[in-house]
Formats: structure tokens, C-alpha cells, sequence
């Protein structure tokens, strides 16, 4: 009986002395710092209670939660480079209670490294330099968004804080700056940007409208050119054709272009870009996509034009060209089976005149005169 008397005291001395890990009416929750900027510290807190101890595990999920040696205040300081991912938790005793929080995701910001836009007008040299001579435009827009500084040359440009940059000179480029999110961490382009300021004008393409049926395009000065590239403009895009040949023929060599306009793009002996002037072709057989016009009066004519359809088109998108393909002129035409257009403005001479509504064209020649 002795014996099971000591047994009963010696277990309520247990119960009574340890906390009790049921029957709590609170449960801790932490705040503060639960994404870090790299290189950073910050701080988790929870609640007042008489004793903690703050646990991490691995951000896999494959461990149990360790304590951290030490770990036993309210706050806990965390870095990014020991912390980051995990998940953590704390234990809290208050009175006879062991509560354990909910483990919450400690998570740090990741960037990818900084890097530079270049827009502009210029050329690219041998060794992957940008070239830019008189006219040129070269605008660098770095990726970071806050404390930016570029340099030249080494030294920082007074001023030079955006993320765009004009450049205006030649040097070596470099810039620095933050991301938005964490501002304090100063990342610097991996690379310098080369730039070759060249003082010549660039030489511009001289790009002539030839042939019986004004559709053929002939560079007349490819001597003056390293290399060039033939473009047109269809529904409002830049699309590039072909490189190196002085003469092109629109139809046949550029058809979903329609009559264009075509441009040559041409590196020049100064290692300088320049586009030409745009030119159009006139097509004057183009039968299978007939608006039916059924005639044009007087022709020629000395302020306007009149044009009677078969009947109403709808409204008509037109567009006056000289005999070079130069556009001179362009607009639209009401809805109406004979529509006006208006030319008193036009020097005399020779043009072209473009109709085209849901996909059918057709194109006529008229004079000018005084």
C-alpha cells in the first residue's frame, strides 16, 4: 500500500510540474518579415507568452521540424541566405500550455540578371559594336527600376538616373540599379555596350520605280552599299523580302504586297544604316480583282475627278501616286455609285490612281493639268 501511495504522488508531481499539451484556449501566429530581398535580413514575431522556441524545416517538406539552437525570444531574425525557402513555426508555454503555431513559408524574392533594350536606327560592326552616325537614333532602356546609374566610360553621367538612356556619344556603356521590390539590392549590367560614333551622313538608297508597267524597283546606286535589304509594307507591317539583288519586281516577286510600299534598308561604306525613300509599283493589269470601274472623267482633269461605278461599292479607300510610285495623296470615298475626288491641289502631270474596297482593286492612269 506504501508503495502505491508513492507511485500516485510521484505521477501528480509529473503532471503538475510539466506543461500540459491539451485543453489551450490560444493558438500563436507569426507575422513580419515572410519574403526577403536577397542579401537582406528581416524579423518574424508572434505573441507574449512565457517561453518560446522557433522551429524550421526544409522547404521540401521531406523533414521534420529542427529547433533553432537559440531561438527562444518572441522575435526571431532571419536572412535570406540561411532561411530562405522554409517553413517555420514556433512553440509557445503559457501557464500549464504547449501550443505549436502553424508553420507559415519563409520565401525570398529571386531576380533574373539586369539587361538592356536597344532601340534605334543604327548598325551592328564586326565585332558587335553599335555603329551610329549623323541622323542616328540610339535609346538604351535598362530593366531595373529604382537607384539606376549609367556610365561612360567608367564614370557615372551626371543625370543619368532613368531606366532610358539617349545616346548621343561614343563610349563604353554600363548601367546599375534596383529592382522595384527590393531597392536596396544594387545589381550592375554583366556586360559594357560598345558604341562608335561616327561623324558622316549616312548614304541614302536611291530606289527608282522602272519598267513599261511601273513595277519594277532598281536600286541606282548599290556601288555606295556593303549590303541591303528589300522590305514592304503590308496591312501596316514591316515585312522583309530579300537581301543583295539591285532590282525587284513587285508583282511577281513580293504578290501578297500588292503595289506596297518597298523600302531597301542599305549598310553603307561608312558602316552606316539609312533607309531609302518608300516607293510604290503600279500594277495596271488587275482584272480578277476589278471594282468594275466603268469610266473616270475628263481625262484629263483640272481640279477633280469623276468616277462612276456599275453600282454602289460602298465607301472606296484610294490612293494618288505619282509615275516615280511616290505617294502623294490618300484618303476615302463615300458610299455612292459615283464618287468625286479631288486632285486641284496636285501639280500637273502623270499619276496613278489606286481604288480597292473588300478586297478588290482596281488602278487607273489620269493627267493633270492647269
Amino acid at each position: 500500500m506504501k508503495y502505491i501511495d508513492c507511485l500516485f504522488f510521484l505521477v501528480a508531481a509529473i503532471l503538475f510540474s510539466v506543461p500540459v499539451l491539451a485543453q489551450c484556449d490560444f493558438e500563436p501566429e507569426i507575422e513580419g518579415d515572410l519574403i526577403l530581398c536577397p542579401e537582406s535580413e528581416g524579423e518574424l514575431r508572434t505573441g507574449s507568452y512565457d517561453e518560446y522556441q522557433w522551429y524550421q524545416r526544409s522547404f521540401s517538406g521531406s523533414d521534420e521540424a529542427q529547433p533553432i539552437p537559440g531561438a527562444t525570444d518572441s522575435f526571431l531574425v532571419v536572412n535570406h541566405f540561411d532561411f530562405t525557402p522554409s517553413w517555420i513555426s514556433v512553440e509557445v508555454v503559457k501557464d500549464t500550455c504547449v501550443v505549436r503555431s502553424e508553420e507559415v513559408l519563409l520565401d525570398g524574392y529571386a531576380f533574373i540578371p539586369p539587361f538592356v533594350e536597344t532601340v534605334g536606327d543604327f548598325a551592328i560592326g564586326p565585332n558587335g559594336e553599335t555603329i551610329i552616325c549623323r541622323g542616328d537614333s540610339l535609346l538604351y532602356v535598362f530593366s531595373m527600376d529604382k537607384n539606376i546609374q549609367w556610365y561612360r566610360n567608367g564614370e557615372p553621367i551626371d543625370g543619368a538616373t532613368e531606366a532610358e538612356l539617349i545616346v548621343t556619344e561614343g563610349g563604353s556603356y554600363f548601367a546599375e540599379g534596383a529592382p522595384e521590390e527590393c531597392p536596396e539590392f544594387i545589381m550592375t549590367l554583366g556586360v559594357t555596350l560598345e558604341v562608335d560614333k561616327r561623324d558622316v551622313d549616312p548614304t541614302v538608297p536611291d530606289l527608282e520605280l522602272v519598267g513599261f508597267s511601273y513595277d519594277t524597283l532598281t536600286l541606282q546606286n548599290p556601288e555606295d552599299f556593303i549590303a541591303w535589304d528589300w522590305y514592304c509594307e503590308s496591312l501596316s507591317e514591316l515585312t522583309f523580302l530579300t537581301s543583295g539583288d539591285t532590282t525587284l519586281v513587285g508583282f511577281e516577286d513580293a504578290p501578297d504586297c500588292s503595289i506596297g510600299p518597298f523600302f531597301i534598308q542599305g549598310l553603307d561604306r561608312n558602316g552606316c544604316i539609312e533607309w531609302s525613300e518608300p516607293v510604290h509599283t503600279i500594277i495596271s493589269n488587275v482584272e480578277e480583282n476589278s471594282l468594275g470601274l466603268d469610266r473616270v472623267y475628263p481625262n484629263p482633269a483640272t481640279d477633280r475627278l469623276l468616277l462612276e461605278f456599275p453600282e454602289d461599292p460602298g465607301s472606296v479607300q484610294y490612293r494618288l501616286l505619282n509615275v516615280g510610285g511616290q505617294l502623294v495623296q490618300k484618303g476615302e470615298l463615300p458610299a455612292g455609285q459615283s464618287k468625286q475626288l479631288d486632285i486641284g491641289n496636285l501639280p500637273a502631270g502623270n499619276y496613278f490612281v489606286e481604288l480597292s474596297a473588300d478586297g478588290l482593286r482596281s488602278v487607273v492612269q489620269i493627267v493633270k493639268v492647269e
